[in-house]
């Protein structure tokens, strides 16, 4: 079968390894498309996650985590699934031909997808099942106003899930370094955005929302009355802005909330004054819980969501290396998806 395989930071191949066996509680998936998602940028780049990030077959470690396929063979053990599901699975090694779910188990690591839900639009149920997981760690409510950092596949899933869950917040605000990922926040409905690379974010965040007074320093200092902050980026170390997550203990008004999803590259030194005397909660957002991607299945099944509007660009499995090099490319893509 044909494989895309993680070699080294910036080289992957597509190789020819062979066909997974399974075990009697497994399955194996025939995958039809697979995403590039933004944790693996950090393996490709850098070099790191790769073991986590990959499942290591005889042909060495194959990436891609979001992905949806036809199950092609199923364990004697396995209760409710059979040959010919149509199937997102959650595990590791996606892109390629074959991915064995080990072990396979119907509503926690293997998902049924609607016939309404093409392949490359069920490669996005992962994200969107984080996106909707971290959404409601913050508990957004009518009124507020809400903050992203980081108009990926997460970010912009986030603006997707407030739509969906009926809140009408005051503002919700797109930060990112990127004009294309900007405008496609724009499309989504968000009610401003700050170009990070360009805006001072603290002082637009003050302009768009107004200046609260911290009422525990006595009104001393103010802050921007941003309720929730949601970190989609984490720490990449090439940027030259401060950590998103430094930034957003600054901006966020007292008691307010920062949800922290975004991978961290490498150690930080925090300066943590900002959380302390504005008593600001951090929640660490990671992954879901199995409600998150039936509720994600479902929005797409309804179109209630449009997540097709997200896929920039479609790559085959020959040419999983020029689908890593577009993600990258923050000004061309927001999502990069592998059909296979």
């Amino acid at each position: 079968m044909k494989a895309a395989i993680y070699h080294e930071p910036m080289k992957i191949t597509t190789e020819d390894v062979p066909v997974p066996k399974i075990g009697d509680a497994d399955i194996l998936v025939r995958v039809h498309a697979c995403g590039v998602c933004g944790s693996d940028l950090h393996m490709y780049r850098l070099g790191v996650f790769a073991e986590i990030l990959c499942r290591r077959s005889e042909g060495g470690l194959i990436p891609g985590h979001e992905f949806a396929g036809v199950v092609a063979e199923v364990g004697k053990d396995v209760e409710g699934i059979g040959v010919g599901d149509r199937v997102a699975a959650i595990t590791f090694g996606g892109m390629a031909e074959y991915v064995p779910i080990t072990p396979a188990l119907l509503g926690f690591n293997v998902y049924k997808v609607p016939e309404e839900v093409g392949w490359v639009e069920a490669a996005t149920t992962e994200p969107l099942a984080n996106s909707l997981h971290a959404t409601q760690l913050g508990t957004p409510a009518d009124g507020q106003n809400l903050m992203i950092f980081g108009a990926g596949i997460i970010g912009l899933g986030i603006v997707q899930s407030i739509r969906v869950m009926g809140l009408a917040p005051n503002k919700v605000i797109m930060v990112d370094v990127s004009e294309n990922r900007l405008a496609m926040a724009r499309e989504l409905g968000v009610d401003e955005v700050i170009h990070a690379g360009k805006e001072d974010v603290y002082r637009r965040a003050k302009e768009m929302t107004g200046e609260v007074p911290v009422v525990v320093l006595q009104g001393a200092i103010t802050s921007p009355a941003v309720d929730v902050i949601y970190d989609c980026v984490g720490y990449i170390q090439e940027r030259p802005e401060p950590p998103v997550i430094q930034q957003a203990m600054l901006i966020a008004r007292e008691y307010g909330k920062v949800v922290v999803h975004g991978v961290f590259e490498a150690p930080l030194t925090l300066e943590l004054m900002p959380m302390v005397t504005k008593h600001v909660q951090v929640l660490g957002s990671y992954g879901f819980v199995p409600e998150d991607v039936t509720r994600a299945l479902e929005l797409m099944r309804d179109k209630t969501v449009d997540r097709m509007k997200l896929v920039s660009h479609e790559y085959p499995i020959d040419d999983a290396k020029q689908a890593f090099d577009t993600q990258c490319e923050i000004e061309k893509s927001v999502k990069v998806v592998v059909t296979i």
